[in-house]
């Protein structure tokens, strides 16, 4: 998703809200364009580690099997950019129901994205939540 003329910041913004957008529509599949073939996510507590496009798209289409999402509210990103690299951090609110229970949380999602040939990609996630008031 290269920009001629948009600043770092703007792009990243756009890659941001284009994942959140494609999960809420279940465009899972073109998520993967967004992101780099070798990414990283660190599930929240940061335990374990998942590698690759493929377990990346999955995440999301996982995460829809075994939730039913009512609300998702998210923030705007506060990014970060030093040459080729940036951190986004964008807090959201959600309420979402996992066998029966609602749960209501807020949290930040952690991107760290790197780019190349003009592109940024998600590199590394993570999520920090915790129940919302």
């Amino acid at each position: 998703m290269s920009h001629p003329g948009v600043s770092a910041e703007e792009a990243i913004r756009s890659v941001v809200e284009s994942i959140n957008e494609l999960w809420l529509s279940r465009r899972y599949e073109e998520i993967g364009g967004l992101v780099c073939e070798d990414v990283v996510v660190a599930p929240p507590g940061l335990a374990t580690r998942v590698g690759g496009r493929e377990a990346y798209v999955r995440s999301y289409r996982d995460y829809d099997q075994a939730a039913t999402t009512h609300e998702f509210s998210p923030g705007e990103p506060q990014i970060d950019v030093v040459g080729d690299v940036a951190v986004a951090v964008t807090p959201f609110f959600i309420v979402y129901e996992v066998e029966g229970v609602t749960h209501r949380e807020s949290g930040r999602d952690i991107l760290i994205l790197s780019r190349s040939g003009g592109e940024w990609r998600v590199a590394w996630r993570t999520m920090q939540t915790e129940p919302a008031e």
